[in-house]
This record gives structure tokens, sequence and C-alpha cells, in this order.
């Protein structure tokens, strides 16, 4: 499998700078409540203490919120949800706000809605999804969720900010591509956050959005023809996706990205195990390769832990990791030694005397990412050691052969 190639890092800083401009262009000449809202969505995901850039936002929504017609706009009422979710988060609960806002919604979504009323519209209703997900006042929710699921149509990307909106209030609904995978930047930004931030396959929309990569235009002035310009709320998705995958990688996309032996990379078995959730399994078929390449090497025909102790001794050792010369060499040589007994004692043997469900041997997919990254790396090792070959012998008949082949 080809893996993803996205640094998430990079990709992180260049869309945490381009919101900082949009930011700085809306508080300057250009406000708009609702791209100011779903770009401080984007920030919270950093946490609210000592976020500077997102406590001038919040300031500038909050002088907002209290100026003569604010409420009273339809428009508004996506900013006005996200700002009281954003109190309520950062403890500045504002009950007066929350319950204006909360009534707001229930006359727009009991009423009768023109074509452009925010409950038509899925960037507005998420918002509205998480103050009443947070609320918990059944009454409204019982309201939201009516209105959301009578609304469950359209493109992919309306269905999973509907779809989003509902996982807040607590319903669950998956998302179902029909036809032909979306190619539009918009739905698999959608859909690569929707993975994110609740459930799906990640590593599968990281390789959608990889492929569409050079198409995005995160900054509107650019104005280039063939870009496809993200709107607040794409951006703010983008960036959500791209702070929790770096928060929380997806060990899939780990184990395809690191740059692990290729014995265990390519090794069919280990990749399958691994992708399979099977990880005790696959970091015991790791420790065979292992086991059955230092058994080769040194043509030494007895159990890892013995092979390891004989060949990797600092007297004259059969793998040889450095010149010997001095204490440091001798002390790194006696390291590596101990670190592959460590691989034999503590990731082979529990795996291969304890039954899997036993807690000694259970293991989540960090842990066998660690453990496949240490028995990695002395394989790494050892292709760079000096190797003493197994000694050649002749038999009766006078032709040679190693004495690996002699039991």
């Amino acid at each position: 499998m080809v893996p993803v190639r996205v640094d998430f890092y990079r990709l992180r800083e260049e869309v945490r700078q381009a919101i900082a401009q949009q930011i700085k262009r809306l508080l300057d000449k250009e406000w708009d409540p609702f791209e100011a809202s779903w770009l401080a969505y984007a920030l919270s995901q950093e946490g609210f203490e000592g976020n500077q850039l997102l406590q001038a936002l919040l300031d500038r929504l909050e002088r907002w919120a209290k100026e003569d017609g604010t409420r009273a706009v339809q428009r508004s009422i996506g900013p006005l949800c996200f700002l009281a979710y954003f109190l309520f988060k950062n403890n500045k609960n504002e009950p007066d706000l929350e319950t204006i806002v909360l009534n707001k919604i229930e006359e727009l979504c009991q009423g009768i809605n023109h074509k452009f009323s925010p409950v038509n519209d899925p960037e507005q209703m998420f918002p509205v999804a998480l103050l009443v997900g947070t609320s918990g006042k059944e009454p409204h929710r019982d309201t939201v969720v009516k209105a959301i699921q009578a609304r469950l149509n359209g493109t992919l990307k309306r269905r999973i900010l509907y779809a989003a909106s509902l996982r807040e209030l607590s319903k669950t609904v998956s998302i179902v591509t029909q036809g032909d995978e979306p190619n539009d930047p918009g739905s698999i930004i959608a859909m690569v956050w929707f993975c994110e931030r609740y459930e799906g396959e990640r590593e599968k929309w990281w390789k959608s959005f990889e492929s569409i990569r050079e198409t995005v235009s995160l900054n509107s002035v650019e104005n280039v023809e063939s870009s496809y310009v993200l709107s607040a709320a794409e951006i703010a998705m983008l960036y959500e996706s791209l702070v929790r995958e770096t928060n929380n990688p997806d060990p899939k996309l780990l184990f395809e990205l690191y740059p692990l032996h290729p014995l265990i990379k390519n090794g069919e078995i280990v990749r399958k195990l691994f992708r399979e959730a099977n990880y005790v399994h696959a970091v015991f078929e790791a420790f065979k390769l292992f086991e059955n390449y230092i058994r080769q090497l040194t043509g030494l025909d007895k159990e890892a832990r013995s092979i390891v102790q004989e060949s990797m001794r600092k007297e004259s050792p059969k793998i040889k990791f450095n010149s010997l010369q001095g204490n440091s060499e001798r002390n790194e040589q006696e390291g590596l030694k101990l670190i592959s007994e460590g691989i034999c004692a503590a990731i082979r043997n529990p795996k291969a005397h304890e039954p899997s469900f036993a807690p000694t041997v259970q293991i989540d997919a960090y842990e066998a990412l660690d453990q496949l990254v240490t028995i990695s790396y002395i394989l790494k090792r050892i292709d760079r050691a000096e190797v003493v070959p197994p000694p050649v012998q002749a038999n009766e008949n006078g032709s040679k052969h190693s004495e690996e082949n002699t039991t």
C-alpha cells in the first residue's frame, strides 16, 4: 500500500498561519461574524488558555453580540451559538445569551422555513447542535434532531455536516457515499474531518486529500483561477483534523509513514495483522523475523536469547556493532546486546507463553508500534554491523557447507 505523504505538522502550521491572516483581515476591515465564529472554532481546538488570537476574536464576537439588532438577524444564529458554546467551554457562561439563542433555535426549527433559513444551512446547524448538545436541555435537543433528520440529503458535504450535528446530539449516523467517491475538495475535507472527530477511515480520506492538496488555496486573496479557495468552515474543519491527527495520530498512518526495517515494513504478514488491529500477533511475527534473521547471519541453531548472548558479546562477537575500541564502544556493544535480550525476554516471551487475552500480553496500537520500532532499530544496527559469517565445513564427500546446515 502506498503510504500517505502528507506532512501533517508542516500543513498544520501553514493552515494556522492562513487562519491568523484571515482573522487579521476580519478584525481590521472586513468583519463577518459567520466567518469569524468558524475560525474561532478552529483555534479553539488548541485550547483557550494562553490563546491570544482566539481571545481577541472572542472579544470581538462578544461586542458584536451586544450590538443592536444582532440577535434579530436569522443568519446570526450560528455565530451566536458558537459564541455561547465558547463561553461555556471557557467557563464564562452567560445564561441570558444561551436562553435567548436556544429560544430562537426552537422558533426557527418549528417554524416554516424559507430556502435561506439557517435550518437549511448545515454550517449554521453544526454550531446550533454544539450548543444544544452542551446545554443538555432535552426539549431543544428533540426539536433540533427532528429538524436535522428531515434534511439529511443533498451533497456529500451537506450530509456530513448534518450527520456531525446529529453526533453532537448523541444520535449515531453513518455517512454513506453515493455512487463514485467524491473528488471535490470541500467534500473530501469534510470527510477527513468527520473521520477525525468521530470515527471512520482516516487513512483513506487523508489519501484522498493528498490527491487534491495542490488544487486547494488557503487564502481567498490569492484568487488563483485553478485553485479551490476554502471557506472559513472548510479551513476550520481542515485545521481541527490536523490538530487531532498530530495530537493523536492514526496508528495505521504511523505504520506506513515510519521507516521501519524492510523485513518488518515489507513483511505482508506483519502489515496485515497490524492493519487488522491484531497487534499482539503482528509484533510476534516481527520478532520471528528478527529471530530468523540473526540465526541465518550467525549460523547458530539455538533459541533467540542464546543467539543474542553469544553473537553480541563484547569478547569476539559474531555481530560487531563497532570497532570495540575504548569503553564507549564496548559499552555500546553491551547495550545493544541487552536491548536485543530485552526483545527476546520482554517482547517475545509473554506472547509465546501466555494466552492472547492475558493482561501481560494485551497491547494497544501505540505500544505495538513502540515494540516494532525497537525491533526495527536493532535490525538496522545489525545491518550496519560487521558480521562474522558462519564457518564453512567440508562434509564426507569433500563439498563445503556452512555450520548452520549441519544440524
